[in-house]
């Protein structure tokens, strides 16, 4: 798989918001983003932002409701401990079909293939914690 980072920055978590704007301005209007990052790294935190830059309110973890959609074109969802298998048989993956952003937490190996190879627009954030820092970086998937 190729990808090309299109943006790096480390901030203090003060200053999130920033880094969503400039992300956002990154990305186009149908993608789907998958978060990737150790737990209480701070993607939740990152989304929340992104939901309140777009001004659909405020975010919270989809842990164990798997998803949340804001407004009629976001969508956050998590799939921490789950098998791709339960997945599809949620019937969540025809959800990425729908028109929008979708931010993934935890997605793994066999979705992120699944959705290159229909065609989707895939991208990465990477959230690491540098201190009391986090660096933000931002790839494109199927470049």
């Amino acid at each position: 798989m190729k990808s090309q980072t299109v943006y790096s920055k480390t901030a203090p978590l003060d200053e999130v918001k920033s880094v969503a704007k400039e992300i956002l301005k990154l990305l186009p209007k149908n993608a789907v983003i998958f978060l990737k990052g150790d737990l209480a790294a701070g993607k939740t935190t990152f989304t929340n932002a992104v939901v309140e830059q777009l001004g659909l309110g405020t975010a919270t973890s989809p842990t164990f409701s798997l998803q949340q959609v804001y407004g009629d074109s976001f969508f956050h969802y998590d799939f921490y401990r789950m098998e791709f298998e339960e997945i599809a048989n949620l019937g969540l993956i025809d959800e990425f079909e729908k028109e929008g952003l979708h931010f993934v937490e935890w997605g793994g190996d066999k979705l992120r293939e699944l959705l290159l190879g229909a065609g989707f627009k895939l991208f990465c954030i990477s959230i690491e914690q540098k201190g009391d820092k986090r660096e933000y970086v931002l790839e494109v998937l199927n470049a």
